[in-house]
């Protein structure tokens, strides 16, 4: 759970224990949470746990392994997973939880640090109705209570969000070849970008990533590109387990494992244009006449 969500907690008036692989993270938030040693220590003294990892591996060390959530949570407990993780592992948890009486939800969001501090993220809820029911007052804290969905059993939410990060992926890839294009055909940065998103399928990306595409800096990512190239691997990994093929998310899934390979992986994930724009050699030359 990142830092703004944890405020949003604070700042309801719920006490708050902290863990972070990475220490400094955790101690970010001493002022306003308890900092544990371990997530057992972290789990012993909460009531309701929310996790948010980098994929299921971490999801599973955090959970299961040696001084594990699964240690400390009581029975009667409930874990929160708002990492994107697959349905695969979410499941593999909660089997494993439900041994010890311990429901689990798994809940992936949609948005970036922004949505997230102003409590306007989406969420994709997977659960029980009675562990979604449980969750829910506090999912409705951290995200907009009107996208809060709560679309099946353990695993669904998962299924969501890959379905949705499936499009965002491909909708980014589309917009920045087509920014591409217009500017190799010699379209100004603001001319392209104005017929994108008055024009476009791709209006809310435009809106959404112009700046980054007009000035080419995509620092400060709001979701950084090797999560995005993350989360179409598990929807290509997805549909291959259920033997369908998905052709073009697999050929952008190429285009960000690229960009991730020229350094960009802790950019924003539209930095996939400048490995796109690494490829058009002619772009910043005048088009040929004709």
């Amino acid at each position: 759970m990142g830092a703004p969500m944890a405020g949003r907690l604070s700042d309801d008036g719920h006490d708050l224990v902290v863990w972070s692989r990475t220490r400094a993270h955790a101690e970010a938030l001493a002022d306003r949470a308890e900092v544990a040693r371990s997530p057992a220590e972290a789990g012993s003294k909460a009531e309701v746990a929310i996790t948010m990892l980098t994929d299921g591996a971490a999801l599973e060390e955090v959970v299961l392994g040696r001084d594990g959530l699964a240690g400390g949570l009581g029975s009667g407990g409930l874990l929160i997973d708002m990492s994107t993780t697959g349905p695969a592992p979410a499941r593999k948890v909660a089997k494993a939880l439900e041994g010890q009486g311990i429901d689990f939800v798994d809940a992936p969001v949609a948005g970036s640090v922004g949505p997230a501090t102003e409590g306007t993220l989406a969420v994709m809820v997977g659960g029980s109705d009675e562990a979604v029911g449980r969750a829910r007052p506090l999912l409705e804290i951290l995200g907009d209570p009107e996208r809060t969905w709560h679309v099946g059993p353990v695993g669904a939410g998962q299924a969501a969000k890959l379905m949705l990060n499936l499009v965002l992926g491909g909708v980014t890839v589309a917009v920045a070849e087509g920014f591409t294009l217009g500017r190799l055909l010699g379209l100004s940065p603001d001319a392209a970008l104005d017929v994108l998103e008055g024009a476009s399928v791709a209006t809310q990306t435009v809106r959404s990533k112009g700046d980054k595409l007009r000035s080419g800096d995509y620092g400060d990512p709001g979701f950084r590109l090797a999560l995005m190239h993350k989360d179409l691997r598990l929807a290509v990994d997805a549909a291959r387990a259920a033997r369908a093929s998905l052709p073009a998310t697999e050929r952008v899934a190429e285009l960000y494992a690229g960009a991730k390979g020229k350094g960009l992986a802790d950019q924003d994930y539209a930095a996939v244009a400048a490995y796109l724009a690494s490829m058009a050699p002619l772009l910043d030359r005048s088009p040929a006449d004709g």
